[in-house]
């Protein structure tokens, strides 16, 4: 009986490497608009681990990389984009954005477009807003971001991240910007069923959001956030999930077009208004028109 010389987990292990080169070259693009020396990334990956190279940005800044994590270059240029503070630590990024100082994980690739998305583009509208003694459902809370924006103007948070990475960074966030007394962490994901996925050192925890949200999370709140990844379909389609939160407020990102969300908010009472209805992603902001029957 002929045996497999080489074992799964090796061919597992080519791929895997074979996949981060590729997604590295593809930011050549984004090398030629931030580095001064965009030659330096091509060989950065074949440098000796132990070797510290230092990156000279097109804005001025500058940044010392051990050659080991090459792969961080792609995030650290988007970084240096929109113009925040940033260093890499150990275990985590820490970038300060806004007067708040936010960790990620060393392996995440889009920090830099939700913070530019939270905190200088205010998609949230949260910035000149008081909103003590407000209540907010912050569902798909990501490291915390959009969450701290809130808590930073007084709100009470119920913030909703099905992965246990991810969790970690936001009671870690909320505790480094003095927050903490604003945060209820909920760590789960509201779906369509339960389950548990494992994703490489992550694992994401998944509830049936309908009950979930009638036993768990709060009545009559001031402002719902969705960024889910599609749930928001399933969710917002049950009339039980929006008649027991009653929020006055929604902000949420559509992923599969606004038509249907736009049919389900004006049903249960919510005048609504889409960036683009004709699009497949998108922000939608809703207003309730009266109360809705109980």
């Amino acid at each position: 009986m002929k045996t497999n010389k080489y074992p799964n987990n090796f061919f597992n292990y080519i791929s895997l490497i074979i996949r981060q080169f590729r997604l590295y070259y593809k930011s050549w693009p984004l090398f030629k608009q931030s580095l001064v020396y965009p030659l330096q990334a091509i060989y950065f990956p074949f440098l000796p681990k132990h070797k510290w190279v230092d990156i000279h940005f097109k804005s001025g800044r500058s940044l010392s990389i051990n050659a080991a994590h090459w792969k961080l270059l792609p995030s650290a240029c988007r970084l240096d984009n929109i113009g925040v503070k940033f260093k890499f630590q150990k275990n985590a990024k820490l970038t300060e954005v806004d007067g708040l100082k936010i960790f990620s994980p060393l392996w995440a690739r889009d920090e830099a477009y939700y913070f530019k998305e939270v905190f200088h583009d205010d998609v949230y509208g949260v910035k000149k807003r008081n909103l003590k003694k407000s209540v907010v459902v912050d569902i798909g809370a990501y490291v915390g971001d959009s969450s701290l924006a809130f808590a930073r103007q007084g709100a009470m948070v119920h913030a909703i991240e099905p992965s246990e990475v991810f969790c970690k960074f936001i009671r870690r966030n909320f505790e480094k910007n003095n927050l903490s007394n604003h945060l209820i962490l909920h760590k789960f994901g509201l779906a369509s069923a339960a389950e548990s996925i494992l994703l490489g050192n992550d694992r994401l925890n998944l509830v049936e959001g309908i009950n979930y949200t009638l036993k768990k999370l709060p009545r009559n709140i001031d402002l719902l956030k969705m960024d889910c990844e599609g749930s928001e379909y399933y969710l917002l389609a049950d009339i039980r999930f929006l008649k027991h939160l009653q929020p006055k407020e929604i902000q949420m990102e559509f992923h599969n077009g606004a038509r249907l969300i736009l049919k389900y908010l004006k049903h249960q009472g919510y005048k609504a208004y889409a960036s683009s209805a004709s699009k497949k992603l998108g922000i939608i902001k809703a207003y309730r028109n009266h109360k809705l029957s109980k």
